[in-house]
């Protein structure tokens, strides 16, 4: 089968799954699930395959919606929805599957004595829908919809327990910024659509070549401003540490390991590098039409990961709510990320900002699995004892030791340590932002002090003297301990082999995003043959 044949379907299944889930819940709460379990997992066997295919073939799929080709008749551009898919679109595609398939699973045992549950299981295959679509996307209308599709189903489950304030003011106030956001994105589509007449990402980045224009500029100022808003960046993230605590904890570990990735700093790179190429203002700049200056671009990214990273890790010292905590945490995790992205543009060509962008994509899948564990960690000790405050927890690893071990894998990789799968991403970055900038690596190295404090509490509360509250509790039920050992199996599997991931799956996907050779483009154009 080949990769066009594939793609369909990462949109297909979770589609149809969420839209027959009403007319399934009629036959009762085990069909319900099984039903949201099987979508999920064909979903992730899709999404396996299709990685697979992208990774073995080094291919970039592009398929076009109701025809052949993108180009229509008697026409010599674009002018149809766009699907497109590169090694790091192929990356993201099956990070969200697995995810999303741990949550679900996950879900059978932790949210078996709420309410509404056709709702619930309805929204988390559509929120899985948006994120694969966003993936996938390579025109600027179907990323448009499918971000809002995201948007809309996260918003409704984040607030999905509300009777509790809690939960509706989380709701209201994530849905606000993220309405902001979503409005800051929009305006900057409209923009491009009005100066260049198309939407076709790969199409529009010559487009802007051959044209450079103030608009496009603009453009770009209100895509990074809404797409920070979206991910979580200082300091614009008081949304973000209010929203975890109170959706349920199978949401946090989605939209922490990847809404805010998806939604934020995967459709910031794919704009900055396939829409906005540096390698196209360097060609400017060569004839003397100098354009837009990414460096400059590179170094306010690394302003906001800076602020990010610190100010995320040094919150999450204080806290004394452990999803709240978690929370923060997340954002510091995110200014890593957002340093190894903003090296990747000050650094443009250069093997630092090579292994910056590769760092940045390692530890994005990894943040992923390790923060996707420990939300649900998080989920079960609530769900086990009621309570979030740390302060209630102490001597927890007595009472539930399979839990607190899983706590214990997912926290020694967050922090970095070997041979764990977050030690290597961290390296990268490490490594790379000491190169570009010693200063960067010291911020980089002191955001990790101020996160192995926060986790060393947590375990140092974990392993304490049992308090009363905890004296009854044991560890969950399967349908919940074996995502969070899956997670566990992961994390350890990625640790043990981390520079073979690193030099075979995140470099090439670096080096596919830099468009050396204009790879994302020439895959479009192409296909103007068979028009």
């Amino acid at each position: 089968m080949n990769g066009e044949a594939i793609l369909p379907y990462i949109i297909i299944i979770p589609l149809f799954g969420a839209f027959s889930m009403p007319i399934v819940s009629l036959a009762g709460r085990k069909a319900r699930e099984a039903w949201a379990v099987l979508i999920s997992a064909l979903t992730l066997v899709v999404a396996s395959a299709l990685f697979y295919h992208v990774w073995d073939t080094k291919e970039i799929i592009v398929y076009t919606l109701g025809a052949k080709t993108p180009f229509g008749q008697g026409v010599d551009f674009p002018i149809r929805i766009v699907w497109e898919v590169d090694l790091l679109g192929a990356i993201m595609v099956l990070t969200v599957a697995f995810v999303s398939f741990m949550a679900i699973l996950y879900s059978i045992g932790y949210m078996k004595h709420d309410t509404g549950l056709e709702k619930y299981y309805t929204l988390i295959l559509i929120l899985e829908l948006g994120m694969l679509g966003i993936a996938i996307t390579g025109d600027l209308f179907n990323f448009y919809v499918f971000l809002e599709i995201m948007s809309i189903a996260s918003y409704a489950l984040v607030a999905f327990r509300n009777d509790t304030w809690e939960g509706i003011e989380a709701g209201i106030k994530y849905m606000f910024v993220g309405s902001i956001a979503s409005s800051f994105v929009l305006l900057g589509i409209a923009l491009l659509y009005g100066q260049y007449g198309t939407l076709t990402m790969g199409y529009m980045a010559i487009k802007i070549l051959e044209n450079p224009t103030v608009t496009a500029k603009v453009a770009l100022a209100l895509f990074i401003a809404g797409l920070l808003f979206k991910s979580g960046a200082s300091p614009v993230h008081m949304w973000l540490a209010d929203a975890h605590p109170a959706a349920p904890s199978s949401i946090s570990a989605m939209l922490s390991g990847l809404v805010i990735k998806i939604g934020g700093i995967y459709a910031m790179a794919r704009i900055l590098f396939s829409i906005y190429s540096p390698l196209a203002n360097k060609i400017l700049e060569a004839y003397n039409q100098p354009y837009i200056n990414m460096g400059a671009i590179g170094w306010v990214i690394i302003i906001f990961a800076c602020l990010t990273l610190i100010i995320g890790n040094a919150m999450a010292v204080i806290q004394t709510d452990m999803k709240r905590l978690l929370a923060y945490s997340s954002v510091g995790q995110i200014g890593y990320i957002l340093l190894g992205l903003g090296i990747g543009l000050a650094a443009y060509g250069t093997q630092t900002g090579e292994v910056a962008l590769a760092g940045a994509i390692y530890h994005t899948v990894n943040h992923a699995l390790m923060k996707a564990l420990l939300f649900l960690v998080a989920g079960a000790v609530i769900h086990e004892v009621g309570t979030r405050n740390l302060n209630e927890l102490s001597g927890l690893a007595k009472t539930m030791p399979k839990t607190t071990f899983a706590f214990l894998i997912g926290a020694a990789a967050i922090v970095g340590t070997p041979p764990l799968n977050g030690f290597a991403s961290k390296w990268l970055i490490y490594e790379s932002s000491a190169v570009f900038n010693p200063v960067l690596g010291a911020i980089a190295i002191i955001g990790t002090a101020f996160c192995t404090a926060a986790y060393v509490r947590v375990l140092y509360t974990f392993f304490g003297r049992p308090s009363e509250r905890i004296a009854n509790a044991e560890d969950p039920e399967t349908s919940m301990m074996l995502p969070m050992l899956l997670l566990v199996l992961a994390i350890v599997v990625m640790g043990l082999f981390p520079w073979q991931i690193s030099d075979k799956v995140m470099i090439p996907a670096a080096r596919m995003l830099e468009q050396f050779k204009f790879e994302y483009i020439q895959a479009l154009i192409s296909l103007a043959g068979g028009a």
